[in-house]
């Protein structure tokens, strides 16, 4: 075997030994993962960049159960979708945002 025929035998069995990877991101904060915040609202993970930004909506003190309703936006919006073994990206539901309220009228408090 020469030289030549040697590397194209070790970058093919490489190329076998990789798996597929796929770029899509966990959001909010998973357990175990490794955050940074410098004082800031929002909190970003250190292992794909995602910066995760809780908006408090409302916070009332309750006798039991406290009412916490919070909105969050998460910056990975762009996720792969295989089609007839064609890969594009395609945005998120509602880009980003989470947790948003229904409407059903004025709230009373």
């Amino acid at each position: 075997m020469t030289l030549s025929q040697r590397t194209l035998l070790l970058v093919g069995l490489t190329m076998l030994a990789c798996g597929v990877s796929f770029a899509q991101v966990t959001t909010g904060t998973p357990p175990f993962g490794t955050f940074a915040s410098n004082s800031a609202p929002d909190v970003i993970d250190l292992a794909n960049l995602n910066a995760h930004i809780p908006i408090p909506v409302l916070h009332k003190a309750g006798r039991g159960l406290d009412f916490t309703y919070d909105l969050s936006y998460d910056s990975s919006v762009w996720y792969p979708v295989t089609s007839n073994q064609v890969t594009s990206w395609q945005p998120v539901l509602y880009w980003g945002w989470r947790d948003l309220p229904p409407v059903f009228g004025p709230v009373i408090s």
